[in-house]
C-alpha cells in the first residue's frame, strides 16, 4: 500500500504458532463444536469457500448460494482467449512470507510468477516512466521524485496518526507539502503521484479517503507473485467437495425466530445460521433485505466505509512493441487514466498489456462503451511509442462498479469512516448471522488474504 507497514507478517506468523497450539490442546481436550446443524454461506468468493470447507471440515452441513454462475467472486479469471487465461480481478499474492494465500498455493502446487514492480528509485530497473507528450523521464529525476516521495509518506503517516475522521488524504498531502521546501513543480509532481498511487492502493480518490486510513490493508513481506494459469485455480481447488449453488440471487435474510430463512430468486432455505460475505458494495445499495434490520452500529458502518472501484483493460497485439520491462508509467494524464501499463509476455508467453484504472479514473471510463475504451487506450500508447504500435487483436474490459453482485472492486476508508467501523461490520447477529469478506477485516481489508482471513474467522466463531 502507500506507505512502509508495520511488521504484521511476524505478528501473523505468532498467531498461527498460538492457535496451532490451541487446536492441538483443543483436540487432546476431546474438544467438539458447540453448534450442529446447517450453515448457509452467502457468496462464493473466498471468504465464503474458506468458510465453508473450514465449517465442512469440522464435519458441519454447509450449503454456499452464490447469484453468479461461476466460483470466485471478485476472484475472476476469464478464458475466452483459450490459449491465454487473464484475471479480470484479484491479480496478485501481496507478498509471500507468512501469507496463508500463500501457503495454500504452494500446497496445492499451484504455479506462480513473480511480478515486483519496485520502489520508485527502482524504476530505472523495473520500469519506464514517460511525461504527457511521450518523454522519458531522467534516472536523475526519477530519484528527485523518489526521496520526494519517501518524504512525503513519512510526514503523512505521523499526520495521519493524529487525523480525525472528516480530514480527507488529499488535505493532509497539500499540507504536509505546504510546509516542505520543494519547488511548485515538484510538489505538483509528488501529489499527482501520490493520488495515482493511492487510487491504486484503495480504488478511489484522494480526497475520497480520510486521512487516518493511508495506512489500512497491509500486505506480508517477500515477493509478489501472479498466476499464469490465473487466480480461478485457487477457489476451484478449495471448493472441491462443497455444495455450491449458483444462480441464487439472495432476496431477503429473515433470522428473527431460532433459524434463519434466506430467501433467493428461486425459492427459500432455511438453515441453523447463515454467513454473509456480501460485499461492502452490495451491503451499502441495500439489496438485500435484512429482517429484523441490522443493528444502528452495523448500519452506521456499512454508511461510513466506502467502495472504491478499480477495473482492468487488457490489450492484446500481434507482437510486443513496448519496453521489456514490467510496468510502464505516464505523468500527467487526463484524469489518471491510462497511467500505469502491466506487460504480461513474460507471465502469459503472449504479446498483452494491461491498464489498471482507480477511483474517478475508473467511474469515467465505465460509462464508456467498449470500443471508446480501447480507442482512448490506444491514443495514449501512441503519445508514447508513435507509429510503432500496433492495431489491438483482442481486448478484455471489466466494469466493477456496475456489477450488480459487487457494485465495486474493495473497501476503503472513507472521510467520516471510524477506526472500529470494520470490526462492526465483522460482528456477529444474535448468534446467528455471521459476516466475512475483505471489508470486515482490520488489518488486512481490500486484500485476497484478508477475505481469506475473515472468512475462517466467520467458520471459528460458528465451531467454538
Amino acid at each position: 500500500m502507500l506507505f512502509s507497514r508495520r511488521n504484521r507478517a511476524r505478528r501473523f506468523a505468532l498467531m498461527l504458532t498460538a492457535s496451532t497450539l490451541i487446536s492441538q490442546r483443543a483436540a487432546t481436550a476431546g474438544h467438539q463444536p458447540n453448534r450442529k446443524g446447517t450453515t448457509l454461506v452467502i457468496g462464493a468468493g473466498i471468504s465464503g469457500i474458506a468458510a465453508a470447507r473450514k465449517l465442512q471440515a469440522a464435519g458441519q452441513k454447509v450449503v454456499v448460494l452464490d447469484g453468479r454462475d461461476r466460483i470466485g467472486g471478485r476472484i475472476w479469471t476469464d478464458r475466452t482467449w483459450e490459449d491465454v487465461p487473464v484475471d479480470l480481478g484479484a491479480s496478485w499474492i501481496h507478498g509471500v512470507r507468512f501469507n496463508p494465500v500463500a501457503r495454500m498455493v504452494k500446497e496445492f502446487k499451484l504455479p506462480t510468477v513473480i511480478y515486483d514492480t519496485g520502489t520508485l528509485s527502482e524504476n530505472t530497473k523495473v520500469s519506464r516512466l514517460y511525461t504527457v507528450d511521450g518523454q522519458l523521464v531522467s534516472a536523475a529525476q526519477l530519484l528527485q521524485l523518489s526521496g520526494d516521495q519517501e518524504y512525503v509518506n513519512d510526514h503523512l503517516l505521523k499526520f495521519a496518526e493524529k487525523a480525525s475522521s472528516k480530514l480527507a488524504a488529499g488535505t493532509a498531502l497539500l499540507e504536509v507539502l505546504s510546509k516542505s521546501s520543494m519547488s511548485e513543480t515538484r510538489r505538483e509532481n509528488v501529489f499527482e503521484l501520490q493520488n495515482r498511487v493511492v487510487e491504486d492502493n484503495f480504488g478511489a480518490g484522494i480526497n475520497e479517503i480520510a486521512a487516518w486510513g493511508l495506512d489500512e490493508g497491509a500486505n506480508f513481506g517477500g515477493h509478489e507473485v501472479v498466476f499464469p494459469q490465473g487466480y480461478g485455480q485457487l477457489v476451484d481447488r478449495l471448493s472441491l467437495g462443497l455444495d455450491v449453488r449458483f444462480d441464487q440471487t439472495v432476496t431477503q435474510i429473515e433470522y428473527g425466530g431460532n433459524r434463519v430463512r434466506v430467501h433467493t430468486d428461486r425459492g427459500v432455505l432455511e438453515a441453523d445460521r447463515a454467513i454473509v460475505t456480501l460485499p461492502l458494495g452490495v451491503l451499502k445499495a441495500r439489496t438485500v433485505k435484512f429482517t429484523p434490520e441490522l443493528p444502528d452500529e452495523k448500519l452506521g458502518a456499512i454508511e461510513r466505509l466506502g467502495m472504491g472501484i478499480y477495473d482492468k483493460l487488457y490489450l492484446r497485439f500481434p507482437k510486443v512493441f513496448w519496453d521489456n520491462v514490467p510496468v510502464i508509467s505516464q505523468r500527467g494524464n487526463q484524469h489518471g487514466k491510462w497511467a500505469n501499463w502491466y506487460t504480461l509476455q513474460h507471465i502469459v508467453n503472449a504479446p498483452i498489456l494491461c491498464a489498471l484504472n482507480g477511483g474517478d479514473a475508473a467511474r469515467r471510463i465505465e460509462r464508456m462503451k467498449d470500443a471508446e475504451i480501447v480507442r482512448d487506450a490506444m491514443e495514449r500508447l501512441a503519445s508514447i511509442y508513435g507509429s510503432r504500435i500496433l492495431e489491438p487483436t483482442g481486448y478484455r474490459v471489466t466494469r466493477w462498479g456496475a456489477d450488480p453482485f459487487s457494485r465495486g472492486s474493495y473497501s476503503f476508508p472513507a472521510i467520516g469512516s471510524r477506526q472500529g467501523d470494520r470490526q462492526l461490520l465483522a460482528a456477529p447477529i444474535a448468534d446467528r448471522v455471521f459476516f466475512a469478506g475483505e471489508a470486515t477485516h482490520e488489518d488486512y481489508s481490500g486484500t485476497v488474504h484478508g477475505a481469506l482471513l475473515s472468512g475462517w474467522r466467520a467458520a471459528s466463531r460458528i465451531l467454538g
